[in-house]
């Protein structure tokens, strides 16, 4: 945990209080005493700041864990083991390693021996070895609280792990605060005949790491300083994103906007030795976002991975944090110089806590799998079960992604001549904006005011603001011309009811919460995306709050010659006409996308009145059916469909609270019966 958030003169001052405090308890040896100070050192040194840098202090629950998954056993026997936290801010999860290996038969002196810790503050590592000295002497341990402290201070060291100068690599940059990893720990990381790391150089490497890293973009956002962040901050940040990207030591993640918590699981996994574990919590983004895709590409080839578990949103993981902050446990079981061994790691997504039962949700994964279901990014899916897993790798062997791209991000295959048009920004382009109608303004559309297959279905009644209309036909050219808009609320999480919700727009301002999509057939593609069964495999790419259109290209979705052909459940018609029909039946029409309806009018397809809403009924069985000829089209059986359904477990849960039945199952289910009869 770091304080350099905070502005000099302040942090100074209570650095001083705090150290000063530790100190008279320390003098009264009040164990008690010093363990408050340090559970509430974050707090009390820095609460507005911690939670902007995305430095949560771990609870004693989860740091338990994590010293769990790190510490299985202490086999086989060693002559000595070396632990490390390489954000140990205060201890919580050096005191939970300590407190597990004590557990497992060590000697107090032994356990104490075997902590090692680096951290930018000096205050939190002199309240670390403070906490660290008195569980030791209260488990045991004989001696002077000054020779603990002592030695703690020679394995527990300040220092920025990411940085520093690594050996045979001279020609690297080196941050000044970088930490020297080798002189630091030369017993464990310049082992004499151990082979090296191949970034780093190091040699040798810890038996077990546990991580509560910082989740803090390296870059400074205006809107949690009220628009004015410190100069000195701003400065800071971008300085160590910089180190970061240049330092040699991140090349699997030391690239493009940075994530702290990222630079440092790669470390952590080239500190470990060949056969050492590793536990960390992180942003549970790490499945989902891109920039993780190549370290998780490389652990899976490395057989490095063991487990990831997605936690579940039922609760606050951390003090002070909100619940949407999505937390998870990734475990590694070897080091990047171990030998690489082909075994699939275990994903769960959901899990009850860090204690909770993960076997009803986990699946096997491995890179051939990701490669499969997330091609163009190499991201971990979500699934929710084993079944869940089977089902989705099935529908993408029979059924291609939307946009297909290559390693170097060119198109390989685009059916659909899928483009993502940008909207507005609801900052670089506030200039625009009025709070007020006029002339020559139209509204701005943003996420909340939509849902599916209703441009007015979001809950949020009326605009906020106004735009030119001459900015949005200037930004939106062709797509405007058509007289009409399509877009999909990227603004979601997989805990939601639905979670793809695409929706025709009338030619208005569209900000950037609302993306909005082009293509030749977009009426059809549209029927497609609102499609349950095309949302059930769209959500299994997204764990993080925004379904970006990166994991939207991942989605399997028939391409436009699947529609071309005479409906299996009725040759009459191709399945186009079927499905536009249905399509008419369930957008929510409003006279200002007349433009939408003499569109589907040039191709045969009848619309309802666009001035009177369409019955309740009626549009619910149209998705019933658009629904179930999207899971035939996907090659789903009603087993599948089954498992699908199963995922929804929030529409349920609204369903049967407000009808007494989950009522979207049972249409689709009996009009997936109809169309197999």
């Amino acid at each position: 945990m770091s304080a350099r958030a905070l502005a000099p003169a302040v942090r100074d001052e209570l650095a001083e209080a705090v150290l000063a405090e530790l100190g008279d308890v320390l003098g009264r040896a009040d164990a008690g005493a010093v363990r408050a100070l340090a559970d509430g050192y974050g707090p009390r040194l820095e609460r507005p700041e911690r939670r902007r840098r995305g430095a949560f202090a771990t609870p004693p629950d989860l740091a338990a864990a994590l010293a769990r998954h790190a510490l299985p056993d202490l086999t086989p026997a060693r002559p000595a083991w070396h632990l490390l936290d390489p954000a140990c801010g205060p201890g919580a999860l050096l005191r939970a390693a300590f407190a597990r290996l004590v557990a497992l038969g060590a000697t107090p002196a032994d356990a104490l021996a075997a902590l090692h810790g680096v951290d930018l503050d000096p205050v939190a590592l002199a309240l670390c070895r403070a906490v660290l000295a008195v569980d030791a002497l209260e488990a045991g341990l004989d001696g002077p609280l000054a020779a603990v402290l002592d030695g703690l201070g020679r394995r527990i060291v300040a220092g920025d792990a990411l940085l520093g100068p690594v050996p045979g690599r001279a020609g690297l940059p080196a941050d000044p605060e970088g930490l020297d990893w080798s002189a630091a720990f030369p017993r464990v990381l310049a082992v004499p005949g151990a082979p090296a790391e191949p970034v780093t150089g190091w040699r040798g490497g810890f038996d077990a790491i546990v991580l509560n890293p910082p989740w803090e973009r390296l870059k400074v956002a205006g809107r949690d300083w009220a628009g004015r962040p410190p100069e000195r901050l701003r400065e800071e940040r971008a300085s160590a994103a910089r180190s970061v990207r240049e330092s040699g030591r991140h090349p699997l993640v030391g690239a493009g906007e940075v994530n702290a918590y990222l630079p440092f699981v790669e470390t952590a996994w080239r500190l470990l030795a060949p056969g050492g574990r590793a536990a960390a919590v992180v942003p549970a983004g790490i499945v989902s976002d891109r920039s993780s895709s190549a370290l998780l590409r490389a652990l899976l080839a490395a057989g490095a991975l063991e487990s990831v578990d997605v936690l579940a949103a039922d609760r606050a993981y951390f003090h002070g944090v909100s619940a949407r902050v999505g937390a998870a446990v990734v475990v590694l079981r070897a080091g990047v110089h171990g030998p690489p061994q082909e075994r699939p790691a275990s994903v769960a997504i959901g899990v009850l806590g860090p204690d909770g039962d993960r076997a009803p949700l986990a699946w096997p994964v491995d890179a051939a799998g990701v490669a499969l279901v997330n091609p163009n990014t190499h991201t971990l899916p979500a699934f929710g079960s084993a079944a869940e897993a089977r089902v989705v790798q099935e529908v993408h062997r029979r059924v291609p992604v939307l946009v297909r791209r290559a390693a170097d991000g060119s198109v390989l295959a685009d059916a659909w001549q899928l483009r993502l048009i940008t909207p507005l920004h609801m900052t670089r382009d506030a200039r625009w904006f009025s709070a007020a109608p006029g002339p020559g303004l139209v509204p701005l559309w943003e996420a909340k005011h939509a849902g599916l297959l209703d441009h007015h279905g979001g809950g949020t009644s009326g605009p906020r603001y106004w735009v030119p209309s001459a900015l949005v036909e200037a930004r939106f050219g062709e797509l405007a011309e058509r007289g009409w808009l399509a877009g999909y609320r990227n603004v979601t999480t997989a805990a939601a009811p639905r979670t793809l919700l695409p929706c025709a727009l009338p030619v208005v301002g569209v900000g950037n919460s609302l993306p909005l999509l082009s293509a030749p057939r977009l009426p059809l593609l549209l029927a497609a995306l609102a499609s349950l069964p095309v949302d059930h495999v769209a959500r299994c790419r997204h764990a993080g709050a925004n379904l970006n259109f990166f994991k939207l290209e991942q989605v399997p979705v028939p391409p436009p010659s699947a529609y071309d052909a005479p409906a299996p459940w009725d040759p009459t018609v191709t399945v186009e006409r079927w499905v536009l029909e249905r399509f008419a039946l369930a957008v929510a029409w409003t006279p200002s996308l007349s433009a939408l309806a003499a569109e589907l009018g040039a191709l045969g397809v009848a619309v309802p009145s666009l001035e009177q809403p369409v019955a309740a009924g009626v549009r619910a069985r149209a998705f019933a059916e658009l629904d179930a000829a999207h899971a035939l089209l996907l090659g789903l059986t009603r087993r599948d469909l089954e498992v699908v359904l199963a995922t929804f477990t929030e529409l349920r849960r609204r369903e049967e609270r407000s009808t007494g039945c989950f009522a979207t199952a049972a249409r689709l289910l009996g009009a997936y019966d109809e169309l197999t009869a």
